[in-house]
């Protein structure tokens, strides 16, 4: 054999065995981890929003690298040509194995060739290509030809892709400046130039990139299960971590040692392993496959130690954990990632309260990667895990949270919140965030900065339910300015029946006839009116958005409403009742037109009335408008 360290090879390595899962699958999922109903119609409507311009600024020019003198390309190969490459498998030492050039795939991806090798050595020949070898390099001749980069769904020997160097130093040397103009619309990758890892289910026969290993520290199996369908979805694979500890050295990233993507640490710990192909100053490449397809980025750039192999029939996976942060990863493209050693990204901060029953209350804070992409499912999962981690035994609950997102330099704070019952505490707020983060990192009117979370959370053991069963209207005629009480029977779970009661009054110069008068909770009032008056749920700007968001009703609340059926109008998302004709007219008639829209029905008023618990249920009866009394 050789190559450097050649009388180290790693037969000696522990080998822990892992079940033999598919670790390849996709899923035909979106972009949510779990699922939230009261949400789902925004992302119906959001979905036609056009992505912003890019985010913050580039450093890809700084990370420009130029072809080193020792490279080798990839039409200078031919088949039974001998070589090595270079990993760590143990702690962050880093060691050689063989490579035998198979041939050179040409065009095997649009515009890129793909060289094909095969792997020797005992501990390769039992584990076949390992999920955290992305990047690896490959020298033939002495010359740097590539980095191991991709393998073949259900292969049994060590046959690995290369991406060819020459392809990593020209597409990752092309990374433009930031641009004024918005980044087209039908890029969902926000400018990258190849499809994320595993976003499609492997073939036979296909080259896929090699799974990326998520070294997770914190983490409840609760927060994995509810984590999985994104990493089966996007190429990665789940690895037991920990969080990096100040230690090791930034001088260790060199080709072939272990480097680090670090997406959340502080009271959990997430950190994407791969390696380095190639270092020139402070530059690096490493991967030789997309990390997540992100084009220009701004992500923590870590060494990272390697503590096993877990061995599997599907694909073995390196064990490692994040030592410490050592700089910017500054360029995600589909021949690799390039990042800067020196200066780290600011992450974003998230803090988490959990309340209990019998006094169990918990806090934890995190720090969360700023990106448009990954920021919603990370914070999302942290939650999660915040949940599961203090409540472990809790099934049957209540939950009830509260949101506060600062903005833009605290230029903006959204505040939202909502009461949910579920078999198990998981879900609600974390679906809550993933979701509401989603639609303001990709709003089409301005950029958005996340500049902190805080999320209240309180769990109580059961279901503390009602059924909203009946109201009643007295009197019910009235006169224009007049005021009626409205009388709600409640049934909660396992209890008497209970009332509230609202009192409604009719606006001065509402006409003659007959008014609905509605009573709802949360959710279905925000259903009925967004049937009613769709226009007004189509944003017009940020402030409208954060607006929509924000006045989202709370499942323990009841909203009880007069309702007339009567033509009415949006203007700019905001809604105007009882419009004369004559105005109507003017705005278009009633029809969608430019910034205005119609509205079936008018909401004349509305009046919240708290239930101190989760209700359900719709009623509604006739109130009947008489000719204005004079007093």
């Amino acid at each position: 054999m050789t190559g450097p360290n050649a009388g180290r090879i790693i037969e000696n390595v522990p080998m822990v065995h892992a079940l033999s899962t598919d670790l390849r699958r996709s899923r035909p999922r979106g972009f949510r981890f779990g699922t939230a109903p009261r949400l789902g119609p925004l992302l119906l409507w959001i979905a036609s929003l056009v992505v912003v311009a890019g985010t913050g600024t580039s450093h890809a020019a700084g990370a420009r690298v130029s072809a080193p003198q020792g490279t080798l390309p990839a039409d200078s190969l031919r088949a039974g040509m001998t070589g090595y490459g270079l990993s760590v498998f143990r702690g962050t030492s880093v060691d050689s194995f063989q490579m035998t050039i198979l041939g050179v795939l040409k065009g095997n991806r649009p515009g890129a060739d793909l060289i094909l090798a095969r792997a020797k050595g005992e501990f390769l020949e039992r584990t076949g290509i390992i999920a955290g070898m992305s990047g690896s390099p490959v020298y033939v001749g002495g010359k740097l030809i590539g980095a191991v980069s991709y393998t073949w769904a259900f292969t049994k020997d060590p046959v690995a892709g290369i991406t060819p160097i020459e392809e990593m130093l020209t597409s990752l040397n092309s990374m433009p400046e930031e641009k004024p103009e918005p980044l087209e619309p039908s890029d969902a990758r926000y400018g990258a130039l190849d499809l994320p890892p595993g976003a499609a289910s492997p073939v036979p026969g296909e080259a896929r990139p090699i799974v990326t290993p998520l070294a997770l520290s914190g983490f409840t199996p609760e927060a994995l299960r509810y984590l999985e369908p994104w990493l089966d979805e996007h190429g990665f694979v789940s690895a037991p971590g920990g969080g990096a500890g100040g230690e090791g050295s930034c001088d260790s990233i060199v080709p072939g040692s272990a480097v680090g993507v670090e997406l959340v640490r502080g009271d959990m710990s997430a950190t994407a392993i791969g390696t380095a192909t190639y270092r020139e100053g402070n530059r690096v490449l490493a991967f030789g496959h997309p990390f997540y397809a992100l084009g220009r980025v701004q992500l923590p750039m870590t060494a990272a130690t390697i503590h096993t192999i877990f061995a599997s029939q599907q694909i073995s996976t390196k064990v490692g954990s994040a030592t410490r942060t050592c700089g910017t990863l500054v360029a995600d493209r589909s021949v690799g990632i390039a990042g800067e050693l020196g200066a780290s990204p600011s992450m974003i901060p998230l803090s988490v309260t959990i309340r209990g029953s019998h006094s169990r209350d918990r806090r934890y804070h995190f720090e969360v990667a700023r990106s448009r992409s990954l920021t919603p499912g990370l914070a999302a999962a942290t939650i999660v895990s915040s949940i599961s981690e203090a409540l472990f035994d809790v099934g049957l609950s209540t939950t009830r949270y509260d949101l506060t997102y600062w903005l833009n330099g605290g230029k903006k704070i959204l505040r939202r919140g909502n009461a949910i019952v579920a078999p198990a505490p998981l879900g609600g707020a974390g679906d809550d965030v993933s979701q509401t983060l989603f639609l303001l990192l990709i709003n089409r009117f301005e950029p958005v900065r996340l500049d902190s979370l805080h999320a209240e959370i309180s769990v109580e053991e059961g279901l503390d339910q009602a059924v909203l069963t009946s109201i009643r209207v007295q009197p019910t005629m009235a006169a224009p300015g007049e005021s009626v009480q409205v009388e709600m029977s409640i049934r909660p779970t396992r209890q008497k029946p209970e009332t509230r009661l609202v009192t409604l009054r009719i606006p001065p110069g509402t006409p003659p006839g007959d008014l609905v008068v509605r009573a709802c909770n949360g959710p279905d009032t925000d259903k009925w009116d967004r049937e009613r008056a769709p226009e007004a749920f189509d944003p017009q700007s940020l402030d409208n958005l954060l607006g929509l968001l924000s006045r989202e009703r709370r499942g323990d609340q009841l909203f009880v409403q007069l309702y007339r059926d009567a033509k009415g109008v949006t203007v700019h998302g905001g809604e105007i009742s009882q419009v004369p004709p004559s105005v109507l007219d003017a705005l278009g008639g009633g029809t969608k037109s430019g910034e205005t829209g119609p509205v079936k029905g008018t909401t004349l008023t509305e009046v919240s009335v708290s239930t101190g618990r989760v209700v359900g249920g719709c009623e509604q009866t006739t109130l009947t408008v008489l000719p204005y009394r004079p007093r």
